[in-house]
């Protein structure tokens, strides 16, 4: 029972917190780095943001009964405990380095048996989503207080980039597709046999793979294009992304 010991806010996560923090000091105060301080403070800003995800998933589901997420750990923000294989944390990381493209990955393991309502099912995939909706308004908002503030505009740029990455993740986890939050939304409000025949779905690894290769290399334009609209939407101008992003990519 020792993981149902654990603080909140681990030490592992506070590690995270303090590069996060140092990283946007030094794109901060020596602009002259900031294509390689823009990498570092998006990516650790980007596993923050995993962190919560993940962790918007694991309350959700320890709220509506499943206890063995606290056993397990995930209650806690550790992205040690949410690392559950190469399509978790690891998987993102090297998919956001590589492409740009901002996906979490499942991670959190829970016990559907636990749940007592399937409405409560959709909550808890529908929870991950939300919290990389509101850490992107967070950022974005920091964003523009920074400029107004008069911050270095590689800085400013750099959370709009953040809001960036994790509205994409917002965008992209919705998506009705098996192995992404949007499906585990919708499954549980089938009837059956229909969802009978998503689980079925949801079982087969291979499929989620295929979704992952077709965005990674044909779905820019569509996930692009859908991005606009929900930014529209929501009122964010996010063209402080793009020189970030290129900043970002310092390598190229």
């Amino acid at each position: 029972m020792e993981l149902e010991n654990r603080t909140a806010t681990p030490l592992n996560f506070i590690v995270l917190l303090a590069v996060f923090g140092a990283a946007g000091l030094v794109l901060w105060m020596r602009p002259e780095v900031a294509g390689i301080a823009t990498f570092g403070f998006a990516l650790v800003g980007w596993i923050v943001g995993l962190c919560l995800h993940e962790f918007g998933h694991a309350a959700s589901a320890a709220a509506f009964g499943d206890y063995s997420v606290r056993q397990r750990g995930y209650l806690t923000l550790d992205p040690v405990v949410y690392i559950n294989g190469p399509n978790s944390i690891v998987l993102p990381v090297l998919i956001l380095v590589l492409g740009g493209i901002a996906l979490p990955g499942a991670a959190v393991m829970m016990r559907p048996d636990l749940i007592r309502h399937r409405w409560q099912s959709s909550l808890i995939s529908l929870a991950g989503p939300i919290m990389s909706l509101v850490f992107a308004l967070m950022t974005y908002t920091a964003g523009q207080m920074a400029i107004s503030n008069g911050a270095p505009e590689v800085f400013a740029q750099a959370l709009t980039l953040l809001a960036f990455f994790n509205l994409m993740a917002f965008v992209l986890n919705l998506l009705p597709v098996p192995g992404f939050d949007g499906f585990g939304v919708i499954t549980p409000l089938l009837p059956q046999p229909l969802r009978g025949m998503a689980e079925q779905l949801e079982r087969m690894p291979w499929i989620s793979l295929l979704a992952l290769v077709v965005i990674f290399f044909f779905g820019f334009p569509y996930i692009f294009a859908l991005l606009r609209i929900v930014a529209g939407v929501l009122g964010l101008d996010l063209s402080g992304a793009q020189p970030a992003l290129e900043r970002f990519r310092f390598w190229g």
